[in-house]
């Protein structure tokens, strides 16, 4: 199943691109409450963030990231580069992150095979 989206931030769930009674679904009041869940995902795009193009390579197994919004949903190191975007399944953290989450993670593994690849694990911080 594929998805579908103009890239811009209209897409992401929570954001209103026109002014208004703001009724779209945010990340902790849509429903479930998916906001909170730890989540293991593969990073998009990789080949063509900061971190690949500067070192030419892939982060190792164990590098501590956070998850930033950009112009897309992005995974960044703890030196501000910008290893890769969460696939569009995973736009819901924009509300999240709007709503005062925020998100740590690690690379769980990472190759150079065929295409830059980078697996991460993500936890979520509650708003305090």
């Amino acid at each position: 199943m594929g998805s579908t989206g103009s890239g811009n931030f209209s897409d992401y769930s929570g954001h209103s691109g026109q002014s208004g009674n703001g009724g779209g679904a945010s990340g902790g009041s849509s429903g479930g409450d998916q906001c909170g869940q730890a989540f293991t995902v593969g990073l998009e795009d990789v080949g063509d963030y900061d971190f690949f193009t500067t070192t030419d390579g892939v982060p190792p197994q164990g590098t501590v990231l956070e998850i930033v919004l950009s112009t897309r949903v992005v995974a960044v190191t703890g030196d501000g580069l910008v290893i890769g975007a969460l696939p569009t399944s995973k736009n819901y953290i924009a509300a999240c992150l709007a709503d005062g989450y925020s998100y740590a993670g690690v690379v769980r593994s990472s190759s150079l095979d065929g295409m830059p690849q980078v697996q991460v694990d993500i936890v979520p911080n509650a708003p305090q």
